[in-house]
């Protein structure tokens, strides 16, 4: 049964399945050496197919939504957030309350944000009209009749990141989240 749920932005356009296929994108590396239970962060999982996606993310007891339900891009083809005009919002919380999800884990700030944003009942806003101060870890919890739903804002799984985030850095923090 699912009870963690990772939570990202809006993937481009031409994705075929959820955090697109770049080789930048490290999140499909990084999941697929959790679920092999490997040390270090495995390399090519971008190409892996939808249903093997789907494999480990049901070996991991995990889904992936967006917080972006509907929008408008200013480049259709763009991979930035600073291009999307959100125009609805997911019901997040509602989904988590529903399912029993403990975890909602945000895999990019600006998801994060957006989904603070998302709990005000305010008209969508784009990503730079924001100005929510989140830090790595847990950043919001909810209390629910079943147990508490904690949001949990992780390191980029992208190549690039802050000085000092390494892929071991990067796979540690998931590991930590996902299967505890």
């Amino acid at each position: 049964m699912t009870k963690t749920i990772l939570v990202g932005t809006l993937p481009p356009e031409n994705a075929p399945f959820y955090f697109s296929n770049s080789s930048n994108t490290r999140l499909w590396d990084i999941l697929k050496s959790i679920a092999e239970g490997k040390k270090e962060v495995t390399s090519g999982s971008n190409v892996l197919t939808p249903k093997e996606k789907e494999e480990i993310l049901n070996k991991l007891k995990t889904g992936i939504y967006d917080i972006i339900l509907e929008y408008d891009r200013d480049v259709m083809d763009s991979t930035k957030d600073k291009d999307i005009q959100p125009l609805k919002y997911s019901d997040l919380l509602s989904l988590a309350k529903q399912n029993q999800i403990t975890k909602l884990l945000f895999v990019y700030k600006n998801a994060a944000k957006w989904f603070l944003h998302s709990l005000e009942k305010e008209k969508p806003k784009r990503v730079q009209r924001l100005k929510y101060e989140i830090d790595y870890g847990i950043f919001k919890t909810f209390e629910t009749e079943y147990g508490d739903i904690k949001c949990i804002l992780l390191p980029s799984p992208l190549n690039r990141g802050k000085k000092g985030e390494t892929l071991d850095f990067k796979l540690e923090s998931y590991q930590q989240e996902i299967l505890i």
